[in-house]
């Protein structure tokens, strides 16, 4: 069966003041036992004086009986003679008690009791008796063994009265005091219970009033931090802090709470929004790579047909050498073939202007996305210094975590120093190490997530860096093609000049045949040249899409990092 930390708290108050009243009911007992301890030594002691006055009294009236036997001269000397030593006896009985009597009386302090007729003490009486026992027994054996028969003497029986009246004096003080001191005993007896009955009840009832409310102030802050815990395990990190702390430790417990519950909301905030910049960064570097994956192959069509047209050149030069080499067959031949190449070399110097000018916009699309490719990589930056932040945040937490678990570990000890009570609280620092326990668990998952996304954004800022440099390297390339395609179309103008200018003098390329003749060899030098670079262009072309290809896979891959980061947050809810 287990119990609650409530329960828990109440059976360690109640068992010490069960133990409480147990010992004040004992004592109660003991006490009892030694009253009737002292109660029975005051009657031993008083039996014992009683006994003794009584015996020294019947010694005494013994001895007057045998000193009235010596004296009515009815004894013949025989008789006499053993009365006389039977009135010796019992005088000396008689003194030795009352001496013994009197011993008693002086040890318990019983010489100053006044409670018989003539209100004397029992010194005074004690004291008057041994002048008058004195007197009687010198008196009574001088009578006895002077021989003359007295029947009565007048002063012997008076002391021998005075003598007895005062032992019986003795006898009724001594049980006076006998009564008077058993009815104190009792009333104090009767006091001490009561009081300690009501001691018992006044103490019991301010244990349990201060057990009950300590009981209550600990159960609502082990409640509040319970609640606040479950709502955070949940998810909810909307959990407001409370309005007052108390001083003592329950109360730090309840700030070490709040302020853990705050760094986290603070912590997942912080990675939503930083999640939400990269997936915008991702999306805006997916949708430039798709825009320059288009203006790629765009430029990659257009060096194409660049390329057919470079090729078509080349075999018209072919064929011109061929025409010039039959330029014998006849002129006229030799003219149409020039207007051909003129209407030619009109078509490609259209062709190369497009060209150009589709360069000039690969340019431009490449300067963007240089631009994009730029911001993205601060972005990066950003957003690796965040994770950074993040890392020190969830360091902070583990240390927190760790130092909680510290100082539950502390408490831990000084309640098991503390003993019995200590357990209550022992229980409550094994709670706070759990939940130690578990916000360092949870840290570690932080720190360990912020790792995998800060791998994730070191890879992707080395594919932004790689990328950046492919890009300069298109760039470069197409820096070439733009200037070979400038050297085409100044090649295609002069070539459209040389055609007019071939028309216009005709009649003079019979003359100059060996001229023509080499200026189109030279001239479909150019033209393999420029379809050996035209083809370079296309090959780098190509290569520039592959690493646009290349960063929008880059971005997916960016977007579904970003997404398990989202899916990972969204069970926090933050306001």
């Amino acid at each position: 069966m287990r119990l609650s930390l409530r329960w828990r708290m109440i059976l360690l108050a109640a068992v010490p003041l069960a133990f409480y009243a147990f010992s004040g009911f004992y004592l109660l007992g003991e006490q009892r036992k030694v009253a009737e301890q002292m109660t029975k030594e005051i009657y031993e002691t008083t039996n014992a004086i009683d006994s003794l006055i009584l015996n020294a009294d019947r010694d005494l009236y013994q001895a007057f009986q045998e000193y009235l036997k010596v004296e009515s001269g009815t004894l013949d000397e025989t008789n006499a003679d053993a009365a006389r030593a039977e009135l010796e006896a019992n005088i000396k009985q008689a003194d030795e008690r009352i001496a013994e009597a009197k011993r008693l009386i002086e040890t318990n302090g019983l010489q100053h009791l006044a409670y018989g007729e003539t209100e004397r003490t029992i010194e005074q009486i004690l004291t008057e008796f041994k002048s008058t026992f004195d007197n009687w027994t010198v008196a009574a054996a001088k009578a006895a063994a002077d021989g003359v028969s007295r029947f009565e003497d007048r002063q012997i029986n008076n002391n021998f009265d005075i003598s007895r009246s005062g032992l019986d004096e003795v006898g009724a003080s001594m049980d006076s005091h006998t009564k008077l001191k058993m009815a104190e005993i009792k009333r104090q007896m009767d006091e001490t219970r009561t009081t300690t009955f009501i001691a018992i009840l006044v103490i019991s009832l301010a244990l349990a009033a201060a057990v009950f409310l300590t009981v209550h102030l600990i159960m609502k802050t082990v409640r509040s931090v319970i609640g606040k815990t479950n709502k955070v395990a949940e998810g909810d990190l909307t959990v407001q802090p409370d309005a007052k702390y108390g001083k003592d430790e329950l109360g730090h417990i309840s700030i070490s709470v709040d302020s853990m519950i705050e760094n986290m909301r603070a912590l997942i905030a912080e990675i939503a929004a930083c999640a939400g910049e990269v997936g915008q960064t991702s999306s805006q570097l997916a949708t430039a790579a798709a825009e320059s994956a288009s203006a790629a192959r765009h430029v990659t069509m257009q060096i194409q047909d660049v390329a057919a047209g470079s090729e078509v050149q080349a075999r018209g030069a072919k064929e011109s050498s061929k025409v010039i080499e039959e330029m014998a067959i006849g002129i006229q031949n030799i003219a149409l073939n020039t207007c051909e190449i003129a209407e030619r070399s009109m078509s490609t110097s259209h062709q190369a202007g497009q060209g150009q000018a589709a360069l000039d916009r690969l340019i431009d699309q490449m300067n963007e996305a240089k631009a994009v490719i730029g911001k993205l990589s601060e972005t990066i930056a950003t957003l690796e210094s965040r994770s950074q932040e993040i890392g020190a945040i969830a360091e902070n937490i583990t240390s927190f975590s760790n130092q909680t678990n510290i100082l539950s570990l502390n408490a831990s000890i000084e309640a098991a120093r503390a003993g019995e009570h200590g357990k209550g609280f022992a229980v409550v620092a094994g709670e706070i190490r759990k939940l130690a326990a578990s916000s360092l668990a949870s840290a570690d998952g932080i720190h360990k997530l912020v790792e995998e996304t800060r791998g994730e954004i070191k890879g992707a800022s080395a594919y932004m860096a790689q990328t950046a440099r492919e890009m300069e390297k298109g760039g470069d390339r197409v820096k070439d093609v733009h200037l070979s395609l400038n050297a085409i179309a100044a090649s295609i103008v002069k070539m459209n000049e040389q055609a007019h200018e071939n028309s216009a003098i005709t009649q003079q390329m019979s003359a100059s045949s060996e001229q023509v003749s080499a200026s189109m060899e030279q001239a479909a030098s150019g033209a393999a040249v420029n379809l050996e670079k035209t083809e370079s262009v296309a090959a780098a072309t190509e290569e520039q899409l592959a690493h646009m290809d290349n960063i929008s896979a880059s971005a997916s891959r960016l977007s579904e990092i970003v997404s398990k980061l989202e899916l990972a947050i969204s069970r926090f809810e933050l306001k």
